[in-house]
């Protein structure tokens, strides 16, 4: 790969001829070369083999049109797998047993295929097991890559965590969108028409029956492919305006038509819809100590004092839950081994009022209860009813991820030599 790498592209001067000549048949000699990349070599054969996987677990309809229509967008993928997985062994990625063995088991779970019976439904849809598992295998190096080289050289402020933030909270009471993408790259002007094409193949398939994330697993390029296709839920005016307007007029469960995107052609499934509805304050669940020093209700004023005394001793001295825990056995009130967990809606209005305002790790001031003097700790606040912040960090990571995973696959793919002989 290296003694030809920064050679020009050969594959944008290259035109398509007939397909048909891809099309699995007896005859076909599958030794022929389908292309070349770098070094490494492309068959017919296994065009064919990926057209099988392709068709098997998106839905489409095994037929001579499917093929012929998806047959440049499978040599395309073939051609970047093979360039991910030179760029992997440039960067000695490795890929182990365990590995693979994780990766078939979600793919089992994602297929509905009974655990272990990977290579019987290969079997039955006439597919190579080598053909299945290379692509896994790249699948899984070009990960590890991105994980080891692009990974590390994002930083995800928390200032942008706080504007995703503001603008959820700017937008209550808006109309939030769940949405589905596939999204198909044109890297090539001139290959802008066989992309389309197969975009409204797919819109005609997953609008007869086939299942839109299976669809996307297997043909959108964005890394929301992994799961289907789901980027989460988008507020009006996030994505591009093609696919904000087109959001505007799908129905729950509707499939756009192909759309032109910056990157390419995307096709867009409204999964559900809802009201961003403001927070619910009672939601909020706290993790709560506590300390009782008994005393009765119709004790004597100089015992309640002492207790309150000592009760606000303990308060000012103690700093963290586990010093209070070890402060509420030596005064002899039993602790269990973690917090109790409360939603605030379930504690009476002064619990309440102290559990949702008072400091993580700093002990309340002594309250009067009818069987004694009480103190209280909040040891973890959790804000459920509103965003996210792991949440928001993990979505803006992926959309980064997204961006410089496509741009390091086109600077490869300019950087290679790529010879297509069909």
């Amino acid at each position: 790969m290296n003694k030809i790498l920064g050679r020009s592209v050969v594959a944008a001067s290259l035109l398509f001829a007939s397909w048909e000549s891809i099309i699995p048949s007896a005859a076909q000699d599958v030794q022929r070369i389908a292309a070349v990349v770098n070094e490494e070599v492309i068959s017919i054969y296994d065009v064919q083999q990926r057209m099988r996987i392709l068709i098997a677990s998106s839905g489409l309809p095994n037929t001579r049109e499917t093929q012929r229509r998806i047959s440049p967008q499978v040599l395309r993928g073939l051609v970047d797998e093979a360039l991910q997985k030179q760029e992997a062994e440039r960067l000695n990625i490795r890929v182990t047993p365990r590995d693979m063995e994780e990766a078939i088991s979600r793919v089992e779970a994602s297929n509905n295929i009974p655990a272990g019976g990977f290579q019987a439904f290969l079997q039955r849809q006439g597919i190579s097991p080598l053909a299945a598992e290379e692509q896994i295998r790249t699948n899984i190096a070009w990960q590890k890559l991105l994980a080891r080289t692009v990974v590390p050289t994002i930083e995800i402020g928390e200032d942008k965590i706080d504007d995703v933030i503001k603008r959820i909270e700017d937008n209550q009471g808006v109309t939030e969108f769940r949405v589905g993408e596939i999204l198909l790259p044109v890297d090539n002007p001139a290959d802008a028409p066989d992309i389309r094409s197969l975009a409204e193949r797919l819109v005609q398939q997953i609008r007869g029956g086939a299942d839109f994330r299976a669809v996307a697993q297997q043909f959108s390029k964005s890394a929301s492919a992994a799961i289907g296709g789901d980027i989460g839920w988008i507020l009006p005016g996030e994505l591009e305006p093609s696919i904000n307007t087109a959001i505007s007029d799908l129905k729950v469960g509707d499939v756009s038509d192909p759309l032109e995107v910056s990157d390419g052609i995307a096709i867009i499934r409204l999964s559900a819809q809802r009201t961003n509805a403001p927070p619910d304050e009672g939601e909020r669940v706290v993790h709560l100590r506590q300390l009782l020093l008994l005393v009765g209700e119709d004790a004597p004023q100089s015992e309640v004092d002492g207790q309150l005394q000592k009760a606000r001793e303990i308060s000012a001295t103690v700093n963290g839950c586990s010093a209070f825990a070890a402060a509420a056995e030596e005064a002899g009130t039993p602790q269990p081994d973690n917090p109790a967990e409360f939603k605030l809606a379930d504690l009476n209005a002064q619990l309440r009022g102290i559990a949702s305002t008072i400091e993580v790790g700093q002990a309340s001031e002594p309250l009067r209860q009818p069987s004694g003097v009480q103190v209280l700790m909040v040891c973890e606040r959790d804000d459920n009813a509103g965003p996210n912040r792991d949440e928001i960090r993990s979505t803006l990571l992926r959309e980064r991820v997204d961006m410089l995973s496509r741009r390091y696959l086109r600077d490869l793919r300019r950087a290679a030599f790529v010879d297509l002989r069909v």
